[in-house]
């Protein structure tokens, strides 16, 4: 090995070793609003949200991510940010509360006027009293979706009873005013085993450090997965134990290998030395 490979090879070992924290951006994969006393289409770039009884108004915010490239990973924060275009003309600010959602949902197929069942936790509480963009802080119900201790059917943001409108931009708006999720501290490089999976499932990664092929191997029937530190997935196999050859795009580094068992998530690193 040439002097200069010896020193890539320390230097991505002594990495595999170090939890490296990202900010990572996600625009929703759905988002709507639910209207029961509306008839008619709802602007698809807009989210309204509202509980006032005097005009009628009971629209609730319906809002998901798709965190599968994350799961098993311990984030820092999770921020929700919304741009707010418009409020009640009196002023008013809008009391709201944020619940995790209980049934499956896409923004294609769930009836406009039908408000969606959620749970009874409320995760966080906000005012909206200002038009421009608002952060708010969901870390809570972010990390038992990554955990995989609550399925991930997204929030929804419901007025308190009294309150008037707030109105957002969607993810079908111009790109500028989008809603997004920042995921502060998000690596998974730290291996990480589901309390719940079986005490003899475990995931073999070997040789490991590698030059040109490892080989994984789960005491199980799985689907795994390899990601690289930015999220992207690099490569997927449908059986165990299965060879991976990365090819020559493929750069020194550490790699996150997920392994599905039933629906639990076991992770674990892997580092390629060129």
């Amino acid at each position: 090995m040439t002097m200069r490979k010896l020193v890539t090879a320390l230097f991505v070992i002594a990495m595999a070793g170090i939890v490296i924290a990202q900010t990572i951006t996600i625009e929703p994969s759905d988002d709507m609003y639910s209207d029961p006393d509306h008839d008619g289409a709802h602007p698809a770039d807009e989210l309204w949200v509202a509980n006032y009884d005097p005009t009628g108004n009971h629209q609730r915010i319906m809002i998901k991510f798709d965190l599968e490239d994350y799961m098993g990973q311990e984030i820092d924060s999770a921020m929700l940010n919304l741009n707010r275009f418009f409020g009640c003309p009196s002023g008013d600010p809008t009391h709201t509360n944020f619940y995790n959602i209980t049934v499956s949902w896409d923004e294609s197929s769930w009836p406009e006027n039908t408000h969606i069942s959620h749970g009874t936790t409320v995760w966080a509480n906000y005012v909206f009293n200002a038009d421009g963009w608002h952060q708010i802080d969901i870390t809570s119900l972010v990390q038992e979706w990554l955990d995989g201790t609550m399925q991930n059917y997204g929030f929804v943001i419901e007025a308190i009873p009294g309150n008037k409108f707030s109105k957002f931009y969607s993810k079908e708006a111009a790109s500028s005013v989008r809603p997004y999720l920042e995921l502060f501290g998000a690596t998974g490089i730290n291996e990480y085993c589901n309390a719940n999976v079986p005490v003899n499932v475990s995931l073999q990664i070997c040789p490991n450090p590698f030059n040109s092929s490892c080989r994984i191997e789960v005491p199980m029937e799985t689907t795994t997965k390899i990601y690289d530190l930015n999220g992207k997935c690099v490569g997927v196999f449908d059986k165990t134990p299965c060879v991976w050859t990365p090819d020559e795009s493929i750069s020194s580094g550490i790699y996150l290998i997920k392994a599905t068992v039933g629906d639990k998530l076991i992770t674990k690193r892997a580092v390629l030395i060129r």
